[in-house]
Parts: structure tokens; C-alpha cells; sequence
């Protein structure tokens, strides 16, 4: 009996060691999602797919970003959504629901 209380402590240790080591990103930080517009498609540039703009606020700036993805990768970004995220130059770096990492050009960044 002692041997599998010891094994269930053990088990549950280790499922809380993983979940808090995943949720150390290295230099990612939690962003939150102010506004998602989808931009009208130009008849011109057909290559550029569906694009979007997109404000995103952390604790120390407001990022007004553009990208150029599939809209399924956006279905379940609301105004409101947290997602992990970190600045890398003129990229905003934010990991996806599923853990895919999106890339976000930085048109304008602006200090709280």
C-alpha cells in the first residue's frame, strides 16, 4: 500500500515539474490581444493572402502590428486572448494555442 502512494506522489510531482517547465519560455511574456482586423484582399497583389492587423498589449508597451497568414491560424484570437510572447527586433514572437509560434511584423511600438 505504501509502495503505490509513493508512486502516485512521485507521478504527481513529475506531471508538476513538466507543466511548470513548460510554462518557463525563455523571454516570452503574456501579451494580450486589444484588436484583430482582417484587411479587404488587393486585387493586384493576390500573392500576399489573407492579412491582417493586429494590436497586442504587454505590461510595458502596445504593439500595432501586420502579418500575412492563413486566417486559420487566427479563429480563436478575441479581443482579450492571452498568448505568450516576446519581442525579437522589429518581430513580435507569440506561441499559438496549439504551440505554434506566429510572427508578427511591428509596424509602431508604443510605451505604456
Amino acid at each position: 500500500m505504501k509502495t503505490n502512494v509513493v508512486a502516485v506522489l512521485c507521478c504527481i510531482t513529475m506531471a508538476g515539474m513538466l507543466a511548470y517547465a513548460q510554462s518557463a519560455d525563455d523571454g516570452y511574456q503574456t501579451a494580450t490581444v486589444v484588436s484583430i482586423e482582417k484587411l479587404a484582399a488587393d486585387a493586384q497583389h493576390m500573392e500576399k493572402g489573407d492579412q491582417f492587423k493586429i494590436s497586442m498589449s504587454t505590461a510595458g508597451a502596445l504593439y500595432l502590428c501586420k502579418v500575412g497568414a492563413p486566417a486559420a491560424t487566427f479563429m480563436d484570437w478575441t479581443s482579450g486572448k492571452e498568448f505568450p510572447a516576446k519581442e525579437n527586433g522589429k518581430i513580435l514572437l507569440v506561441k499559438n494555442k496549439n504551440g505554434q509560434v506566429v510572427e508578427l511584423n511591428i509596424a509602431k511600438k508604443k510605451a505604456k
